[in-house]
């Protein structure tokens, strides 16, 4: 079985080097070209990022031709939950943690911009909620509110509630051996999510975007904002700036 290993946040495009983008999966899964089809083994930590990418990388491991398990080694939250829905089987470690939560966006404009916004988060978690009903053991309507609730479960909750398929006898690689421990690492994981929110804070000002790395096919630096342009938003610029 080939081994594969996902590490960092989930994004569309690749802007500060710890992206896990749905064109570096393909590859990685499938091949340069194509050519792989046999079982594969993924090794999953990640604190979650952007639902369109996500749901890319959801339907591709689902496409793809051979059997696909994933085992989260670390954390699955947010976004990443939204991926390990996609594997044929579902392991966690011992030490592991996994985390779901509503969706979340930021918006700006007239009431009409706002309403188009909440109508959007609410089809994104409804999105959400239909592949977690394809292997949890609760009820659409607990999901949902363990979403609301921005849910944080050890390894033994994942599993009651049907999140994952086992926990891995494997050896735990994290400092997990006492309460005082886990409440460390947990703490260092929720920071992890709170990074990827404030990250693409600020990314949607154009005051922010020197603070981002530009790829290295990109040297051109962009343009200077136009202050008296008026800002136009629609769903699919809207997509960019959704957050899970």
């Amino acid at each position: 079985m080939r081994e594969l290993t996902l590490n960092g946040y989930i994004d569309d495009d690749m802007w500060f080097g710890d992206e896990i983008t749905p064109e570096t999966l393909h590859e990685s899964l499938y091949g340069a070209k194509n050519e792989h089809t046999d079982d594969v083994h993924i090794r999953l930590n990640s604190y979650g990022g952007s639902c369109n990418a996500a749901v890319r990388m959801f339907d591709d491991i689902r496409a793809y031709p051979g059997s696909v398990s994933i085992t989260v080694s670390g954390t699955a939250a947010s976004a990443a939950t939204m991926l390990c829905m996609a594997a044929d089987r579902l392991e966690i470690t011992p030490g592991s943690l996994f985390m779901i939560h509503d969706p979340s966006m930021i918006a700006f404009g007239n009431e009409h911009d706002f309403s188009d916004a909440i109508n959007l988060l609410r089809a994104c978690k409804e999105s959400i909620l239909n592949m977690y009903e394809r292997r949890v053991r609760i009820s659409r309507n607990d999901a949902a509110d363990m979403m609301t609730a921005a849910t944080w479960m050890d390894a033994n909750a994942a599993f009651e509630r049907g999140f994952v398929d086992a926990i891995t006898d494997e050896p735990v690689k994290y400092p997990v051996n006492s309460a005082e421990d886990r409440a460390v690492f947990a703490k260092k994981a929720e920071a992890s999510v709170q990074a990827w929110i404030d990250r693409k804070k600020k990314s949607v000002h154009p005051a922010a975007m020197t603070e981002k790395a530009e790829p290295e096919s990109i040297p051109i630096p962009p343009p200077e904002p136009d202050p008296d342009r008026v800002k136009v938003r629609n769903t699919d610029t809207r997509l960019d700036e959704l957050k899970y």
